[in-house]
C-alpha cells in the first residue's frame, strides 16, 4: 500500500530570510558560525508559547491519573474502555497469553521459544552451530505488553531497568508467534532494541525518563483520560471545592479541563497527531520536549514535522493524519475530524461495523450516491461497504498485517511510482506563524540531519547533509545554540572534521536541559572523535557516562576496548563481559573478550571466545 506523504507548498521565502539574517551574522563574526563557541546555553529566548484558553496547558496544572477521574465520570470511563487506547500498555499477565512455542527463525537461524516458568512468561533466543554446540543465548521475563492484541500483541522486558523490545511478537490474523517488525532479517536487534519515552509516548498514559538516564519511568500505564483531555489537577481541584449540587449553566465552559469535542480542528488534530502523525522528519522546537504537549495546545509549539516532497510506496501505521488531509471530503467540510468516525466515548461497540460506518459516509452522501450501479457495488462487498473501495486496507511495514487507508477516495490499482525525478525535499507539516525566519531555518536543517540518518534515503545522505550545513552553520552563528542544534552540527561534521564536531558534541552536552537520548549520542560523536584524535582518556570519561544512560553493546565494547589499551585488565573484561551478554552474537566482541580473559591468565575461557568468534564470523553473525 502506498505511503501518502503530505505535499504541501515549501516555503522558501523564509529561508531566504533566514539565510540573510544569518548571512550578516556570519559576516559579523567573521567565519565564526564553523567554530563552536563555548556557551552552553542559546543567548536566543525559545519561540513563545500560542496563546490559549485553557488553563490546564500551564506548569500549576498537574496530572492526576485516570483513577482520579473516574470518581465522577465513571459512565465515560467505562465506555472509554471498550476502545483500543485503553489497552496501549499493561502489565502481562502470563495466563491470558497464547500458548508456548518454540520456532527456527530462518533468516538469522536464531531458535525462539515462548515458555512460563516460576509465573513468568519468558522469551528465548538461541544460536546453534551445525553440530548443536550452543554459540549465543539470550532468556528474558516479559514485562509489559505493548498494544490493544486488535492486530498484533507485542512484548517489553526490562534488563537493569531500561527496557527492551522482544523479537517476537503474536499476530492475531495468523494466530501465529512470528518474528516482531523490523526483526525479520539475518542480522536483527535480537534483545538489545532499546524501548524509549518517544517509544512509550503514544502507549501509555504518562512517561518520562529518569534523571541522568534514558530508563523510563511509567507514572500510568495505557493511554489515560489526561492524554486527550490534559492535566486534571485544577478541574478536580475546582469541583472539589464547589458547593455541593451547583453546576456549571449550558452557556458556560470548564476551562480547568479540555473538552476535545469542542477544540477548534487545528486543536483537536494537534490531540490526534500527537501519535497518529508519521512523517519523514520530527523536530523538536527549541527549548521544548515533544512529551511536554498539552491538549489545547498546537503540536507545532513542541514539535515539527516534515515529509518528503515525493510519495513513498507504503502507509504507515500511524500515519493516518497525513492521509486524511489528502482526502476531499477533509478539504471540502471544515467540520471534518476524527472524531467524525471515531468517538471514544460510545456507548456500546457497534453490532454491525460495516452498516455503522458506511452510516458515517451517507451523513455527508445521501444526496450524493455512489456512482457505481448497487449490483456492481456488491460484487465487490456483499455488504454494500463504502470502506472497501475509499479506505481501502492494504499491507504496511510491518508484516502480516492490514491497516485501514484514511485517504478517503478513489485509490487506483496501479501503483504510483516513488521514482523522483530530482532531489526531494522536506516540507513542513505544520509551521506556526509566530516563528521567526531563523526558528524555521533552525528546524528545516534539523529536519535535513535526521533524513540522513534514515536508511531508506541513503542515496541522498551527502545532498541532505550539505543542505543541513548550509541551514545550521548560519543558525549557530546568529545565537541559536541549544543542545539539540549543536548535536546536529556535531552529526554533519563528524565524518568531515573531528575535531569541530567534538566541539559541537561538548557544546551540545553543556546544555542542561538536553534530553538524555540527545546527550547520550552526542558523548558518543564525541567519544570517537575523541578516539580519532588520539585522546582515549578523554573518550574513556565519556564512555562511562554514557553506559550509565543507555544499554548498547556497541558502547560496553568501546569501552573495553579503551580499558584494554590502558592496560586496565579487569575493567576491560568487565566492559566486554557486558558487551556479550547484550549481544552475544557478534564476532568482535568475543574476540575481544578472548584476549581479555587471556590477559587475566584464563586461557579456557579465551579459547572458548575465539572459537565462537570464528564461527561467528564463517556464519556471517552480528
Amino acid at each position: 500500500m502506498q505511503k501518502v506523504k503530505h505535499q504541501l507548498s515549501v516555503r522558501w521565502w523564509f529561508v531566504a530570510a533566514g539565510l540573510l539574517v544569518a548571512v550578516a551574522a556570519a559576516a559579523w563574526f567573521g567565519r565564526g558560525y564553523l567554530v563552536p563557541s563555548t556557551g552552553a546555553a542559546s543567548p536566543l529566548p525559545p519561540p513563545p508559547l500560542s496563546p490559549t484558553r485553557y488553563l490546564n496547558t500551564g506548569a500549576d496544572a498537574q496530572y492526576v491519573g485516570s483513577a482520579g477521574c473516574v470518581e465522577c465520570h465513571r459512565s465515560n470511563h467505562a465506555s472509554y474502555l471498550l476502545t483500543p487506547h485503553s489497552r496501549a500498555l499493561a502489565e502481562l499477565d502470563p495466563a491470558a497469553e497464547p500458548a508456548d512455542t518454540r520456532f527456527v527463525h530462518r533468516a538469522s537461524n536464531r531458535t525462539y521459544r515462548v515458555y512460563r516458568k516460576d509465573g513468568q512468561m519468558r522469551h528465548e533466543e538461541v544460536l546453534r552451530d551445525a553440530a548443536g554446540t550452543e554459540v549465543a543465548r539470550v532468556d528474558l521475563p516479559i514485562r509489559y505488553l505493548a498494544g490493544s492484541g486488535h492486530f498484533c500483541r507485542s512484548y517489553l522486558a526490562e534488563v537493569d531497568g531500561f527496557l527492551v523490545e522482544s523479537p517476537l511478537t503474536w499476530y492475531v490474523s495468523r494466530k501465529d508467534w512470528h518474528m516482531s517488525p523490523g526483526y525479520d532479517f539475518p542480522q536483527h536487534w535480537g534483545f538489545e532494541r532499546p524501548v524509549r519515552v518517544g517509544c512509550l509516548y503514544c502507549h501509555a498514559g504518562r512517561v518520562e525518563e529518569q534523571p541522568r538516564s534514558t530508563r523510563v519511568t511509567i507514572h500510568e500505564k495505557a493511554i489515560g483520560c489526561e492524554s486527550c483531555h490534559g492535566p486534571g489537577s485544577l478541574h478536580v481541584e475546582k469541583h472539589r471545592q464547589a458547593p455541593r449540587g451547583s453546576a456549571l449553566t449550558p452557556a458556560e465552559e470548564d476551562l480547568t479541563i479540555v473538552n476535545p469535542g469542542k477544540l477548534p480542528r487545528p486543536l483537536l488534530e494537534s490531540v490526534c497527531s500527537a501519535c497518529h502523525l508519521s512523517t519523514a522528519a520530527s523536530v523538536p522546537v527549541r527549548g521544548r520536549k515533544p512529551t511536554d504537549f498539552r491538549p489545547g495546545q498546537p503540536l507545532s509549539d513542541y514539535r515539527i514535522d516534515y515529509s518528503l516532497s515525493t510519495p513513498g510506496q507504503q502507509m504507515t501505521v500511524v500515519g493516518h493524519m497525513e492521509q486524511l488531509r489528502q482526502s476531499r471530503c477533509y478539504q471540502k467540510s471544515p467540520e471534518m475530524s476524527c472524531l467524525t468516525c471515531h468517538d471514544l466515548h460510545a456507548r456500546e461497540l457497534p453490532k454491525d461495523k460495516v452498516a455503522y460506518h458506511r452510516q458515517k459516509c451517507l451523513d455527508c452522501h445521501a444526496s450524493l450516491p455512489c456512482k457505481v450501479d448497487l449490483a456492481e457495488r456488491r460484487k465487490t462487498t456483499a455488504q454494500d461497504s463504502c470502506v472497501v473501495c475509499h479506505m481501502p486496507t492494504g499491507d504496511t511495514d510491518i508484516p502480516h498485517i492490514a491497516f485501514t487507508h484514511h485517504r478517503i477516495g478513489i485509490h487506483r490499482q496501479a501503483a504510483e511510482s516513488a521514482a523522483s525525478s530530482g532531489l526531494p525535499e522536506l516540507v513542513p507539516f505544520e509551521v506556526p506563524e509566530h516563528f521567526s525566519a531563523l526558528e524555521r531555518q533552525r528546524n528545516l536543517g534539523l529536519a535535513y540531519v535526521a533524513a540522513t540518518e534514515d536508511p531508506k534515503n541513503k542515496r541522498f545522505t551527502q545532498d541532505f547533509s550539505e543542505r543541513a550545513l548550509q541551514l545550521l552553520g548560519p543558525v549557530h552563528a546568529a545565537g541559536i545554540r541549544d543542545g539539540v542544534t549543536c548535536q546536529g552540527l556535531a552529526v554533519l561534521w563528524r565524518h568531515k572534521d573531528p575535531q569541530r564536531a567534538a566541539a559541537f558534541a561538548q557544546e551540545a552536552i553543556q546544555d542542561p536541559v538536553l534530553p538524555n537520548e540527545i546527550r547520550a549520542y552526542a558523548l558518543a560523536i564525541q567519544a570517537d572523535c575523541l578516539l580519532q584524535m588520539g585522546d582515549r582518556p578523554a573518550a574513556i570519561r565519556c564512555l562511562e557516562e554514557i553506559v550509565t544512560l543507555r544499554r548498547l553493546a556497541e558502547d560496553w565494547r568501546l569501552l573495553g576496548k579503551c580499558y584494554q589499551e590502558e592496560h586496565q585488565a579487569e575493567k576491560a573484561l568487565a566492559a566486554l563481559k557486558k558487551a556479550v551478554e547484550i549481544r552475544p552474537y557478534r564476532h568482535d566482541i568475543h574476540g575481544d573478550l578472548s584476549h581479555a580473559y587471556r590477559v587475566v591468565g584464563d586461557e579456557a575461557r579465551a579459547r572458548d571466545h575465539l572459537a565462537k568468534a570464528r564461527w561467528l564470523l564463517e556464519n556471517r553473525q552480528e
